[in-house]
């Protein structure tokens, strides 16, 4: 078993527990409760909140219930904008983490609705368990216009767009927004919180921006590499759909070579820290390479 297995094997229980009395208990309605639980307890690699956590340990920060409710809080928003990612509006899946996604399963109201209450109670979580206005200003701007959401603008606006196919500063930063920005976010605030010196933090933070610039690249090549059942969702769906990405810019053996660039410099940038628990993080990228 890997350093990242054993560590996601102990806290990934911790993080489902949490998230799934939590939603029970602090939501009033009970059947919209249901709805956003249902897409956040439907499993997944529970990556960015054991992003967060596993920076905290590299740091030697002590993890409690505090630090699982900011990690939880993350896990939130990130299920928030899958929900939304899905919808007929934007993406159009039929399935998620193999089960039907929120609006196939509840209608497309609810699972606007859904995903419209985990945003804000994720970035509640957070503000709760750090008692931080700095960690709250880092995740709403990871997930904003400057950020997530203007990463997943710029993923609809060049959709059957030729104008940007072979545009690689575009895909680059378009990536990177949409995916990238609310792992570095991850990573930036554990780094606030724990109280890392400068060197550790600009150290950290490197590592984040070359993990999740390549988590895109991941992402991208499952969707060719893999079947509809390995992923747990539709693939050899981006081609079909015109959608310009690192793959239909670099094809797969150039995208492959890409991802093992950034596999190497994030790596690198670990030098100095206690990083081999982050560094085991990039294992996750060997089943399509």
């Amino acid at each position: 078993m890997t350093v990242f297995k054993e560590f996601q094997s102990h806290w990934t229980p911790i993080i489902n527990n949490y998230l799934e009395k939590h939603l029970a208990s602090e939501v009033d309605d009970k059947k919209i409760g249901k709805i956003m639980a249902y897409s956040v307890m439907a499993g997944g690699k529970r990556l960015r909140p054991l992003l967060f956590l596993s920076t905290l340990y590299t740091l030697g920060k002590k993890i409690g219930e505090q630090e699982v409710r900011i990690a939880c809080g993350i896990e939130l928003i990130h299920t928030y904008s899958l929900i939304h990612d899905d919808l007929p509006a934007m993406d159009n899946d039929n399935y998620r983490r193999g089960k039907l996604t929120s609006h196939k399963k509840w209608g497309e109201a609810e699972a606007i609705l859904a995903g419209d209450a985990l945003l804000p109670m994720g970035i509640q979580w957070i503000a709760e368990g750090s008692k931080s206005s700095q960690l709250v200003t880092i995740i709403t701007r990871a997930v904003g216009p400057n950020g997530m959401v203007g990463g997943q603008y710029l993923d609809i606006d060049s959709t059957n767009n030729a104008s940007v196919a072979g545009n690689a500063k575009f895909i680059n930063r378009m990536e990177w927004l949409k995916t990238g920005c609310l792992i570095e976010g991850s990573v930036k605030m554990a780094a606030v919180y724990a109280g890392a010196d400068s060197e550790q933090k600009d150290k950290l933070v490197a590592f984040a921006k070359d993990f999740g610039r390549s988590y895109q690249i991941y992402d991208d090549l499952v969707d060719v590499v893999e079947t509809s059942e390995e992923a747990g969702k539709e693939t050899h769906k981006d081609k079909e759909e015109g959608k310009n990405n690192t793959l239909t810019l670099l094809g797969i053996d150039q995208s492959r070579k890409e991802l093992t660039n950034l596999i190497d410099h994030a790596k690198a940038n670990l030098t100095g820290l206690n990083g081999q628990l982050l560094a085991s993080f990039l294992d996750l990228y060997k089943k399509v390479l």
